[in-house]
């Protein structure tokens, strides 16, 4: 597949990634293309007013799956006294995957929600315990957009430059007792006003990168270096 795809691509003026793994990996295996890393427009999120709530968005799939029974089994014993929203669809898989924490965690299921920008809007502080998965995070991306403080695994910003495992507002905790010691310390912080999640490190590195804004003009300039060689897109 590899072979046919590469064949496919060796036609192109120009090699769009939307990943630094793709642009990279392609880069070295297409040396003789140009190649331009194009994040996509990220999903918006509301910065306030803001609440108590401390959340986790995952739908039913297996990377999910396998993030959210590793955080109820290594993670949950080690936060008695804090309470977790997760939510989407994700209850289904677990139970399947893992009933007995399931079970102990029943409570934490608030299944999926038909606007999940409200859970954004009514929280405090995101948690992305990903261990899986490929390519760029919607939902961290979404997470970015809220101006909420992360904690956060590497996995959950993979697809990034490494600048953004050293922004202001994210945690990264790799290993269970790192994970609950973040999040019991930031369970502490006082919650964010408006205005600082306007101005957030998150905040400012979404605009930058994952706008629309920031989208249509780097798509326009890429075009534009195509039309003026005599090229079309």
């Amino acid at each position: 597949m590899l072979a046919v795809e590469l064949e496919s691509m060796r036609g192109a003026d120009l090699l769009l990634h939307v990943n630094i793994e793709e642009h990279e990996v392609f880069s070295e295996l297409l040396p003789e293309k140009r190649h331009a890393l194009l994040y996509p427009a990220g999903p918006e999120a509301p910065r306030g007013p803001g609440g108590d709530d401390i959340v986790v968005v995952a739908s039913n799939n297996t990377a999910n799956v396998e993030s959210i029974v590793w955080f109820l089994r290594e993670v949950a014993p080690k936060i008695p006294d804090i309470d977790i929203k997760i939510v989407g669809n994700i209850g289904t898989g677990v139970r399947s995957a893992a009933p007995e924490e399931y079970r102990r965690y029943r409570d934490w299921f608030v299944g999926r929600v038909d606007d999940v920008r409200r859970v954004y809007e009514n929280a405090r502080l995101v948690l992305l315990p990903m261990v899986n998965g490929f390519g760029l995070s919607i939902k961290t991306l979404e997470a970015m957009a809220s101006g909420l403080p992360l904690i956060a695994t590497s996995a959950a910003l993979r697809g990034m430059q490494d600048d953004a495992l050293a922004l202001r507002d994210v945690t990264i905790a790799d290993d269970p007792e790192s994970f609950a010691r973040a999040l019991t310390r930031k369970a502490r912080e006082p919650r964010r006003t408006e205005a600082q999640r306007r101005t957030s490190g998150v905040r400012a590195y979404f605009d930058a990168h994952f706008s629309q804004a920031v989208y249509r003009r780097n798509l326009e300039a890429l075009v534009e270096s195509l039309l003026e060689n005599g090229r079309r897109p």
